[in-house]
């Protein structure tokens, strides 16, 4: 015997079955007992009703007792149905056998057996009811074992009688039945669909949890419905925290979405802004917006996709810095070449001229106006040139091995006192060096020393009158036994304008006057560093000072042993 149900099904099932006969039987019974007392509307007396109650009150405790004792629920779910269509039978009997208005609940017996049992359990309730049924009608009829024949049906209104019940008991089964296999499987399905909605709400939690980007959904008025941990973790605010602060977080660039809802139906809305963090750093935001249906296609909200693009905006503007840098780098060379062979025959002749010729007044003030133009554009040329010069040379030295291993403390000290001896070093600026011993990088060290030149040039010539210039190096742990190095030359001068930090490694680029500056020294800077592997930063407040910040590869760790114990920590120079 197969199990249509699972053993949960069963119990529940059963457990209704045994309280519905309770309060079927009493309402029903109690009912016939308490007209018959008081009217006397039938011959039979009102004892065996009670008998009756009795019974039923007694297989109900049985019932409920064995209901957690047996394994076999399907089994125990057919016995008692039979015993049902037994008691049905004795209640008809007792109320008059084929006079009884009671032979309608074995119709309810019936459907119970379809419903807990499927169709085989209607079927088989529907035949045992015909055999007990017409068994009783045919022995009331025949006057046997104590039946009462009714004085009310003839023969044949007996035998129509018998074959209506028994068609009606099997119509009952069959519909019952069928109707019991289709609530089955619909809850079947149901339950199916219930899994496979569980399935993908947890489905859509873990990605909603595990996706890089920030996901949340508004309704038309703006309010946050759902905000996943990525935005949490992009913003720095909880979904309590931001839920009615949208406006204020994310600022007017979200305000807008709402004012393009058509656009929105086409294709998703895409925008870059600018958010302040809970702990108020500012990132930038790469935002689409799309349309939030339901099921009928009526828009009920906005769903905002969003990542913290700040280091690709950071990335990008380093790449259009290269290109800049390479279209440049490709006119210098030969913009170099052109110009330094007769600038250099320029200003011999006007030196031969000037030492032959006996200049006096304005034409001697004119002459040195020549030579020293003539110089600040051999400078330019010359700076030109190294700004241009090929990076792949500098790339083979480093892969070949020929690169030196250049001790940084050796290297501040040559570059301070070079900075010592030239016309931007006065007496007002104060150099203060803090190097540790095994702060080494290993490459060109005459390339270095220039990334140290002009970035100290920078720093006097951004210090008005008395300021002071610190200089520090120590190691950074890296990858693959290899360390960084950290260097930092900060000045308290002058600073730098905000609007200006962007562009200050941009080619001819300055804010001094044109007599002044060529705008390379930081673009050679620049150069240099990246071609060792290296990244440079500045951070600068106008009017306190600016500080650069340069991470550049250093030794491999085993190479550190040799270095020698030479530190100038804190050395005045």
């Amino acid at each position: 015997m197969s199990q249509e149900f699972s053993k949960k099904e069963y119990y529940t099932r059963i457990k209704w079955l045994i309280l519905g006969r309770v309060v079927l039987t009493t309402f029903l019974v109690g009912t016939l007992i308490f007209i018959q007392q008081r009217y006397k509307i039938y011959s039979f007396p009102t004892a065996s009703l009670d008998y009756f109650v009795l019974l039923v009150f007694l297989l109900t405790g049985i019932y409920w007792y064995l209901l957690r004792k047996i394994k076999n629920l399907a089994l125990f779910a057919y016995l008692q149905i039979s015993i049902d269509i037994v008691l049905v039978s004795i209640l008809v009997y007792i109320t008059g056998g084929i006079d009884s208005a009671f032979s309608p609940l074995y119709h309810l017996v019936i459907i119970s057996g379809s419903i807990i049992l499927s169709r085989r359990g209607g079927y088989l309730a529907a035949s045992i009811s015909s055999i007990l049924y017409g068994t009783m009608l045919d022995m009331q009829y025949y006057n046997a074992f104590g039946f009462v024949q009714s004085t009310n049906f003839t023969s044949l209104q007996v035998l129509y009688l018998v074959f209506s019940n028994i068609l009606s008991f099997y119509a009952v089964a069959l519909l019952s039945g069928y109707l019991s296999e289709r609530l089955r499987k619909t809850s079947q399905e149901l339950h199916e669909k219930n899994i496979d909605f569980a399935d993908l709400r947890v489905l859509q939690e873990h990605i909603l949890r595990s996706v890089g980007s920030g996901i949340l959904t508004t309704d038309m008025a703006g309010r946050i419905t759902s905000w996943n941990p990525a935005a949490e973790l992009i913003t720095g605010y909880s979904h309590d925290e931001i839920r009615n602060r949208l406006q204020d977080v994310f600022g007017t660039s979200i305000k807008g979405f709402f004012g393009h809802t058509d656009k929105m139906k086409e294709r998703p809305y895409h925008i870059r802004g600018e958010i302040e963090k809970k702990e108020g750093t500012v990132v930038q935001l790469g935002m689409t917006a799309s349309l939030l249906k339901d099921e009928q296609d009526v828009v009920r909200g906005i769903i905002l996709i969003f990542q913290d693009i700040t280091k690709m905006t950071e990335m990008e503007e380093q790449v259009r810095r290269q290109e800049r840098l390479a279209t440049v780098g490709s006119l210098a060379a030969g913009i170099a070449h052109e110009i330094r062979n007769p600038l250099g025959s320029i200003s011999g002749s006007i030196q031969v001229l000037q030492g032959e010729l006996d200049l006096q007044g304005d034409n001697k003030h004119l002459m040195d106006i020549v030579l020293r133009e003539t110089d600040r554009l051999n400078t330019i040329i010359t700076e030109f040139l190294e700004y241009a010069r090929p990076q792949a040379d500098l790339s083979a030295i480093l892969v070949s091995g020929e690169s030196s291993e250049v001790l940084l403390s050796d290297l501040f000290n040559e570059t301070v006192v070079l900075l010592k001896n030239s016309r931007d070093y006065r007496d007002g600026i104060t150099i203060t060096s803090t190097v540790e011993a095994d702060a080494a990088v290993k490459g060109d060290p005459q390339r270095l020393r220039q990334v140290f030149w002009n970035l100290l040039i920078n720093a006097c010539q951004a210090i008005q009158e008395r300021g002071e210039i610190t200089m520090s190096a120590s190691p950074m742990p890296g990858n693959d036994d290899v360390t960084w190095s950290r260097i930092v030359i900060a000045d308290t001068g002058s600073g730098i304008a905000p609007e200006n930090l962007d562009k200050i490694f941009d080619p001819f680029f300055t804010t001094r006057d044109s007599a002044g500056g060529t705008g390379l020294g930081l673009a050679i800077v620049y150069r240099i560093v990246e071609d060792h592997g290296g990244t440079i930063e500045v951070e600068s407040q106008a009017g306190r000072g600016t500080a650069f910040t340069i991470k550049l590869p250093g030794i491999e760790v085993p190479a550190y042993s040799a270095v020698p114990e030479r530190l100038r920590k804190s050395e005045q120079l």
